[in-house]
């Protein structure tokens, strides 16, 4: 898993390695160099034997790694030209050491004064936005806007070092005129809101630079993550060459209706291909013609109109005794949700379960669930469950499904982009 943190969190982790007894000037010399590396991979082959770059940097920390990044692609044969503003009164002593550096060195560099529009640019293969960091947060200044505007104009690749200029780092909200990069490279660890409503479009590829430290200093700081594919595979392990499939567990599903038998089909045979030694379908519907041969399927009493009948409640009881989980609520319909509401209250808390679809609607803002149970809804079922508007849950879903989530107790599993697993203390996010 890869460790994602906010600005605050960031902090936190580069104090800890500055008290670990890295100094400041280190981590910017380090990032910048793994920036380096990253870019000139990206860029191979280049269209130039000396491609040639314009870095646009501010007075933060952000445009001190930009100093550093011109100085080591300068070394490496790349054309560099930097442009800078605010004043060096502002500057932090590593970020002024390595401005300093470049004059020294007779790299190119030119001062943009408050209110000075930038001068016509250098024909550049790439530009960096290095201008403010993840502290900065949208609306823009005016005295970065032209800057912005003359970058987005030309004709090159573009690169954001640590988050686009104009991109809230914690919630990827952003400016209007926020620089959009085709590559984000980030430092230390990846941030939030590079994953987060415009961070998607803002961001293009992300990848991370090394300061040198090891990464679990940024993850002790994190109680946000991004799965990967070997998270996922450590779940499946290879499987003893003598078994059967009573070694494997026994999953129910209780889906369905007569105008929804696809979604019973769907989450039945998902279960045998997830690898469940026995799955069965209980569902109020037909059964359809996709539902897997290896699917023990049974027909429950129904409604005239083909919903689930309360007279199924016996036979749903059975179901809880036999199976190790149980998968509740696809296309079973909104007429169902009394029965539903009435099953609920009969599954033993130490049966894991799936909660989904229609089956929500029986979960209201009051209720308290076992630890076991997972609710799956996507945006639109979350807003209805606890009350909120549909676009602010849109905008804020990391924070409130974690607040909900410790509200209700369990695990929920929000479907967003991107996909948010929470119990309210830890998140884990699909990206």
């Amino acid at each position: 898993m890869l460790p994602l943190l906010t600005p605050e969190q960031m902090r936190r982790a580069d104090m800890a390695a500055i008290e670990c007894g890295v100094p400041s000037l280190v981590l910017m010399e380090n990032a910048a160099r793994s920036a380096a590396d990253i870019l000139q991979k990206w860029l191979q082959p280049p269209s130039a034997s000396s491609p040639t770059v314009l870095i646009a940097c501010g007075s933060g920390n952000n445009g001190g790694d930009g100093f550093a990044l011109a100085r080591h692609l300068a070394c490496r044969g790349w054309k560099v030209m930097v442009w800078w503003t605010g004043s060096r009164e502002q500057m932090s002593p590593e970020t002024l050491t390595n401005l300093t550096a470049l004059e020294g060195l007779g790299i190119p560099t030119h001062h943009l004064p408050p209110g000075q529009l930038p001068p016509p640019p250098p024909p550049a293969e790439v530009v960096v936005d290095a201008l403010l960091g993840i502290g900065a947060r949208p609306p823009l200044r005016s005295d970065v806007l032209p800057i912005l505007r003359v970058l987005g104009s030309l004709p090159a690749r573009r690169v954001a070092l640590d988050v686009p200029t104009g991109l809230n780092a914690e919630t990827g909200e952003a400016d209007p005129e926020a620089f959009r990069a085709e590559l984000t490279i980030t430092m230390f660890a990846a941030k939030t809101g590079l994953f987060l409503n415009e961070g998607w479009h803002l961001c293009g590829r992300v990848e991370v630079a090394s300061l040198g430290v090891p990464l679990n200093l940024a993850a002790a700081h994190a109680d946000t993550w991004a799965l990967e594919w070997d998270d996922i595979r450590q779940r499946f392990p290879l499987r003893p060459r003598i078994s059967t499939k009573f070694d494997y567990g026994r999953v129910g599903i209780i889906a369905g209706s007569a105008m929804m038998a696809g979604a019973a089909a769907l989450a039945a045979n998902a279960a045998i291909r997830s690898g469940a030694g026995l799955v069965y379908l209980y569902t109020a519907g037909r059964i359809h013609s996709a539902v897997l041969p290896e699917v023990i399927a049974r027909q429950l009493p129904s409604t005239p109109e083909g919903w689930l009948a309360a007279e199924a409640l016996p036979l749903l009881h059975e179901l809880l005794e036999r199976v190790d989980a149980l998968v509740l609520g696809p296309g079973i319909g909104v007429a169902a949700v009394p029965v539903v509401a009435e099953l609920l209250r009969s599954i033993p808390e130490r049966l894991p379960t799936v909660i989904d679809a229609d089956a929500l609607r029986a979960i209201t803002p009051d209720s308290r669930i076992p630890s076991l149970w997972v609710l799956t809804p996507h945006i639109g079922e979350f807003a209805r469950m606890t009350g909120e508007d549909r676009s602010h849950v849109a905008r804020h879903a990391p924070w409130l499904a974690r607040q909900w989530a410790q509200r209700w107790g369990g695990v929920l599993l929000l479907k967003h982009v991107p996909t948010i697993i929470t119990d309210g203390k830890r998140s884990y996010w699909n990206l």
